[in-house]
């Protein structure tokens, strides 16, 4: 994995700076980016030493920033407003970048006709400390080398065909973590209520979920021949996966989990297109 920015080439603008999109710039100066080469136009952003900060994409214009890389971070619902000011820097040899759920690929190219290309990222929060995942695609001419560059301290990245899958994919592994998370503390409550303290049952939920995890992908394995190397046929482990499996429950509500925030993120791209 490349994980050293200090040659990338061009200045970085990041136009909103919450929690997705401040992870991703965190990790990329961590790992080289010079500070001087970024901005952020957030008036609530979390100060970045080096980075300069604006209150809006006009304060930035007047102080005659330029950018040939331009993240969209806001939430989508700005999209058009954030577009009518944004479009006309938004041409020639810029990249223009969209964490944006539910903004497709086309989305943008109606609002920013000119840029060399268009990039659609879905990262997860993970990014943070280079374990996330990145799923990508684009259109136009992107330098694929510098994208994968800027994206590779990261964590994993997926280049997709096309973004045609992009809503699922943002429930997946975007909003995966949040996921994840609930149910690690869930399993703690469930321990705490059978007799753990509160302490030791998150203690030992997290060290069982990352353990689990990390023995998944050095394996190689499926998770179905791990599974069988813990459980015994008529042993504790098996009367606990008799529950979770009971008439495939737990597949339905993940299923469910993921098909609401999809559709949501559906719901969100027609806002942020003004339609009903």
């Amino acid at each position: 994995m490349t994980t050293n920015l200090k040659s990338f080439a061009g200045r970085m603008l990041l136009v909103g700076c919450g929690n997705m999109a401040g992870a991703m710039l965190d990790r990329w100066l961590k790992e080289g980016l010079d500070a001087a080469a970024a901005a952020i136009v957030d008036p609530h952003a979390a100060p970045r030493e080096g980075v300069a900060q604006f209150a809006s994409l006009a304060e930035w214009r007047a102080a005659g920033g330029t950018a040939e890389w331009i993240m969209l971070g806001m939430k989508p619902q700005q999209l058009g407003e954030v577009a009518s000011d944004l479009a006309d820097v938004a041409t020639g040899g810029v990249h223009l970048l969209s964490i944006l759920a539910g903004v497709s690929l086309a989305d943008l190219a109606a609002r920013f006709p000119a840029p060399k290309a268009h990039v659609r990222i879905l990262p997860n929060l993970a990014a943070r400390i280079g374990a996330g995942v990145s799923a990508v695609a684009t259109s136009g001419d992107a330098d694929m080398a510098a994208v994968t560059n800027l994206l590779d301290p990261l964590g994993t990245v997926v280049a997709l065909a096309d973004d045609s899958t992009m809503d699922l994919v943002t429930a997946f592994t975007g909003s995966g973590p949040a996921f994840v998370f609930r149910m690690i503390e869930s399993y703690a409550a469930a321990g705490e209520r059978l007799g753990l303290s509160a302490e030791d049952a998150l203690k030992l939920a997290t060290a069982t979920f990352g353990g689990a995890t990390a023995l998944l992908a050095d394996s190689g394995d499926k998770p179905g021949a791990l599974i069988a190397q813990v459980a015994s046929k008529g042993g504790t482990t098996q009367a606990g996966l008799d529950v979770l499996d009971s008439d495939g429950q737990l597949a339905a509500l993940l299923t469910n989990v993921l098909r609401a925030a999809r559709d949501r993120g559906r719901e969100l791209a027609d806002l942020a297109r003004g339609e009903d």
